[in-house]
């Protein structure tokens, strides 16, 4: 792991080749927790074994190339602090922060803040006010698109300035109502349950989004492999393309896995069972700082 002072973050897909990223491992905060039901979450991860799996994720990345950063400290009550995709994203030399809609969560805004400043990037926009934003929510769909699920954990007033700022950069957005069958609260983010994993191919667990977004994604020339019930809870669509053709995904998905397979693609598992009882997958532990341009 390295740190640089001259950081130009720029991602413009979720398929093109991962070059550096921002993770944090769980630490001493993690076992703050003490009543699982009032952080949603599926029983007590234990922190040693959630590390392990972390650290194996970090591993996959760097034996494929990918610089990793650490977020590091976090304090002590922010125990969701490993999801950072959640709170944040990149775009053309810069980052967006979200405003967390948990109470539980708020304060890694300004930590992200913190350290993305320490790596050398600037703060484009925090999301502010009325506004509620986790870009947990934030699926790219293509360089010029991405899509934004609109949930408790993202707001009408959140996509509004989110949706101004994209559009300094020339990018589209399409909102898309998050629902139902997820054994969620509302609180489900767009990632855990659509995944771009190539320009023309996309996860999605359909019980969970409008038919309307399943036609854009078709009239895009976007083919859908469909997520099952059981294995959009074992976190299937939280994958992570590490660079075009080669994926990690979470261990236990044999539907998805064999899919990804018939279509040529090399697929990494992880696992991640501690991890998913703190309500997350892959894809929420790391906020992409730096892909390659899908032509390059």
């Amino acid at each position: 792991m390295s740190d640089v002072w001259d950081l130009e973050p720029s991602v413009r897909s979720e398929y093109g080749r991962l070059e550096r990223v921002l993770v944090h491992e769980p630490g001493a905060e993690f076992n703050t927790v003490v009543d699982p039901d009032a952080w949603n979450w599926d029983g007590l991860p234990r922190q040693e074994r959630a590390a392990k799996e972390h650290q194996g994720l970090v591993e996959a990345l760097e034996s494929r190339g990918v610089t990793v950063h650490q977020l590091t400290d976090a304090a002590d009550d922010l125990a969701e602090s490993l999801f950072v995709r959640d709170v944040g994203f990149a775009i053309e030399g810069g980052i967006v922060v979200g405003n967390m809609v948990e109470e539980t969560r708020h304060g890694e805004e300004r930590r992200l803040s913190e350290r993305v400043i320490e790596l050398g990037a600037p703060i484009y926009h925090s999301v502010h006010g009325d506004g509620g934003f986790e870009a947990g929510n934030m699926v790219w769909i293509d360089e010029g698109t991405v899509a934004i699920g609109r949930s408790q954990t993202t707001n009408a007033a959140g996509i509004r300035q989110v949706r101004t700022v994209l559009e300094t950069y020339g990018v589209d957005v399409i909102e898309v109502p998050i629902f139902g069958s997820t054994e969620s609260t509302g609180q489900t983010h767009l990632a855990l349950v659509f995944s771009m994993v190539a320009p023309d191919l996309a996860l999605v667990y359909s019980e969970a989004v409008p038919p309307e977004f399943l036609d854009t994604l078709h009239d895009r020339g976007i083919e859908t492999i469909p997520v099952p019930m059981r294995e959009q809870r074992n976190r299937a669509t939280s994958t992570i393309v590490v660079e075009p053709g080669t994926i990690l995904l979470p261990s236990g998905n044999h539907e998805v896995r064999a899919a990804l397979k018939a279509r040529g693609f090399e697929v990494v598992e992880l696992t991640a069972q501690e991890i998913r009882k703190a309500g997350g997958g892959p894809k929420g532990l790391v906020l992409p700082l730096e892909r390659a341009s899908v032509e390059e």
